[in-house]
């Protein structure tokens, strides 16, 4: 076959979700190697990924220390599960000890998934099942608009993001949105609904749509009222946790004390897929003093590699220099783009915490936007999009000197097309 021939044949691959089309040329950037923050394709192209793949290569490409840890448990046990036969793998025991100590000290249980999506449907059906039998009717949901929760089944429902409803219709009647940041909204439906209807608050500390912040008084006042009604508080920390934000999680580092923490991509950095639903005394004890097991898990669900992965994570992460290189870089980057935008009248503000951040650009439109995304490919920096917003989330090891080089090549992106 020609090269010609190789350059236009169709891959036989079908991406999975948010991909529009099979483009031949995506045979020539194919990704082949990486090291530190940076990325190569089978051309030869070098990029500095400002994305961490979909935001969880959060120790970068090649980082030996979790290379290693999978090694070695490929070696000793390579394969295992635990939703039958009640012999779990002996690094799920070990790993979820550690894991529980690092979590906020009211946490007590943690129970391991495989995806982020996974979790937040896992923690909407364990809220449902651990309800007391005069509690029949709590199965409503509450989530907050511009929110992410995942893609498909009953995690598109809860996800707040009204195109993706648009797509896959909205039929979960039970789920009830309201806008982030506005406590009045939310006594409001709880009200209308009742109280006693409603199992559970879904929300991210800082929305997965547009890394909006959410005010740490809000949150505070998000678990008052549940509290108060009987409605266990879920955070999904899924991005924000393990680092993103210069701390393990924002939950512990604001003091918090959700019913549930649901964790997943910066947990294994992006080596190996794994979630984790990590629940307080309560939860688990009516959970194990029910009649019936909780009917929930799938075949790879904590796999033994994948949690070999986690732990080598959670050891990078114990001296907390990691985390202070998050807020160092983070508060370098955004005061960079700052600067940027005294240059370039196509910024018009940034906002974000640690190493989460998202460039606000005006008077641009989604053929635009698209064509920013190519320049700053084109020249090196690969960016993630979310309407009129850059969003730049790098892997947490980026030095002050890779810092420098993501500005200038956005700024170069950004020139090419402005």
């Amino acid at each position: 076959m020609t090269a010609e021939a190789v350059r236009t044949q169709t891959p036989a691959l079908w991406f999975s979700t948010l991909t529009s089309r099979i483009d031949p040329a995506y045979r020539e950037r194919a990704l082949v190697s990486g090291h530190d923050v940076y990325l190569r394709d089978v051309s030869g192209r070098e990029y500095l990924d400002a994305r961490s793949m979909l935001w969880n290569a959060a120790l970068g490409y090649g980082y030996r220390p979790v290379a290693d840890a999978i090694t070695r448990q490929l070696q000793q046990l390579g394969v295992g599960q635990m939703i039958r036969f009640e012999q779990p793998p002996q690094i799920a025991l070990d790993y979820a000890e550690r894991l529980v100590a690092a979590l906020p000290e009211h946490i007590t249980q943690v129970r391991f998934c495989t995806t982020g999506a996974q979790a937040v449907e896992a923690a909407v059906m364990l809220s449902r099942f651990v309800r007391r039998p005069d509690e029949p009717h709590r199965r409503d949901v509450i989530a907050l608009w511009d929110s992410y929760h995942g893609i498909g089944g009953l995690a598109s429902g809860l996800t707040g993001e009204k195109p993706l409803h648009a797509i896959e219709g909205r039929t979960l009647s039970d789920v009830h949105h309201v806008a982030a940041g506005d406590i009045e909204a939310l006594l409001d439906t709880i009200e209308r609904v009742g109280a006693q209807r409603i199992t559970a608050v879904l929300l991210e500390p800082i929305l997965g749509t547009g890394f909006v912040e959410l005010p740490e008084s809000y949150l505070r006042q998000v678990q008052n009222a549940c509290r108060k009604f009987g409605i266990h508080l879920i955070v999904d920390e899924v991005t924000t946790g393990f680092g993103r934000t210069g701390s393990l999680t924002v939950s512990g580092r604001l003091g918090l004390e959700p019913d549930m923490i649901l964790l997943s991509k910066g947990i294994t950095a992006g080596y190996m897929p794994l979630s984790a639903i990590a629940v307080n005394r309560e939860i688990a004890t009516r959970a194990l003093d029910s009649d019936v097991v909780f009917p929930h898990g799938s075949t790879c669900d904590g796999h033994p590699l994948a949690l070999a992965a986690a732990d080598a994570v959670l050891t990078a992460f114990a001296d907390g220099k990691i985390f202070g290189n998050v807020i160092d870089r983070g508060a370098q980057l955004t005061t960079a783009v700052q600067k940027l935008a005294t240059e370039l009248p196509i910024i018009t503000g940034v906002h974000g915490r640690g190493l989460m951040i998202a460039v606000e650009l005006a008077g641009t439109g989604g053929a635009t936007m698209t064509a920013i995304k190519d320049a700053c490919r084109d020249n090196g920096l690969l960016v993630a999009l979310c309407g009129d917003l850059v969003l730049l989330t790098p892997p947490l090891v980026i030095t002050a000197a890779d810092v420098d080089t993501l500005t200038d090549r956005l700024a170069a992106g950004l020139r090419a097309v402005a």
